[in-house]
C-alpha cells in the first residue's frame, strides 16, 4: 500500500519476520502488531500507513452522524440505544468502508441484543462516577462515539493514541469529529494499538488508575486492559473465532462487558 519497490518490501518483511522471532510469546496481539507497525513504518519511512484509508472512513461515517442520533432516540432504552449504536461503530475495523453498505449493516447491528451482560452495572457505574474514561479504537467509530457521548450526563474524558497505529483515532481525527465539543481528549503518549499501560505517559497512567469507570472500545483495548478490573467495561463487536470463543458469544455480536475484579 505504500511502498512499491519489491527490493524494500522483502527487506521490510525480513525485518518483520526477525521482529516476530525476538518478541516475548506471552505478548498480546496488540502489543505484537504495535512492534510490527513500528517496523514497517521506520522502512519505507511512511508514518501513517493507513491514511487514506482513514480518510474514507472518517467521511464516510460523517455523512450519517443525523441518521446515528435519530437511531439512539428510537431506542426503548436511551443507554442501551446509545451503548449499541457506539459498538456498530466497530464495523468499520474489518470493511473497507467503500465495499459495503455502512447504514444497511449498522442497522442490522444496532436491532441485536446487547450481549454480555454488563449494561447494568454499567449504568449503576455512570449513576456514580464523577467522569467516564472513554478509550476510543478507530477513525470513523469516532462519529459513532460522539452521538453517543452527546447523550451521557456525565464528564466525558475521551482517549486516543498520540501517534497514527493501524486505523486508530488520533488527536486530530477526534477533534475532526468534534469530540473537542462534547469531551475532554486525552492522549495516552502511546502509538500502539489498544492500551498498553505501561507504553503510556505517567500522566495518562494516573488519570486511568484514578478513574472510577472506564469503557473500552474494540477488539485491541479489550486484549490490552481485560486484567485491569471490574471498573473496566469492554465495548465491541465480535469479529474473529479467538475472540469469539473467549467471550463464549458469536461471531457479529455487539458485547458489553465487564471485567473481573482484581484479585
Amino acid at each position: 500500500m505504500n511502498e512499491d519497490d519489491e527490493f524494500i518490501q522483502i527487506q521490510t518483511i525480513r525485518k518483520v519476520i526477525s521482529k516476530l522471532a525476538q518478541m516475548d510469546d506471552k505478548l498480546s496481539p496488540s502489543e505484537i502488531a504495535g512492534e510490527t507497525n513500528r517496523v514497517i513504518r521506520d522502512s519505507p519511512g511512511v508514518i501513517d500507513l493507513y491514511k487514506d484509508e482513514k480518510e474514507v472512513s472518517h467521511q464516510h461515517a460523517l455523512n450519517y452522524q443525523d441518521d446515528l442520533r435519530d437511531l439512539i432516540l428510537k431506542g426503548r432504552d436511551r443507554l442501551e440505544q446509545g451503548l449499541k449504536v457506539s459498538a456498530a461503530g466497530n464495523i468499520i475495523d474489518i470493511i473497507h468502508a467503500i465495499d459495503y453498505d455502512l447504514w444497511e449493516e449498522v442497522e442490522k447491528t444496532v436491532s441485536q441484543e446487547l450481549q454480555g451482560g454488563g449494561l447494568e452495572a454499567f449504568r449503576k457505574g455512570l449513576n456514580a462516577a464523577p467522569h467516564l474514561l472513554y478509550l476510543a479504537d478507530n477513525v470513523g467509530e469516532t462519529i459513532f462515539d460522539r452521538v453517543f457521548i452527546e447523550t451521557l450526563d456525565i464528564p466525558v474524558k475521551y482517549v486516543v493514541k498520540s501517534g497514527p497505529v493501524l486505523n486508530d483515532a488520533t488527536l486530530d481525527y477526534a477533534v475532526a469529529a468534534g469530540l473537542d465539543q462534547v469531551a475532554e481528549v486525552v492522549e495516552t503518549g502511546s502509538w500502539a494499538p489498544g492500551t498498553v499501560l505501561s507504553q503510556t505517559t505517567p500522566d495518562f497512567q494516573k488519570l486511568f488508575l484514578e478513574s472510577p469507570l472506564v469503557l473500552s472500545k474494540g477488539q485491541a483495548n479489550y486484549e490490552t486492559m481485560d486484567e485491569r478490573g471490574d471498573k473496566v467495561f469492554f465495548l465491541l463487536r465480535t469479529k474473529c473465532p479467538v475472540l469469539s470463543s473467549r467471550l463464549d458469544i458469536p461471531i457479529g455480536n455487539l458485547v458489553l462487558k465487564q471485567g473481573l475484579p482484581l484479585n
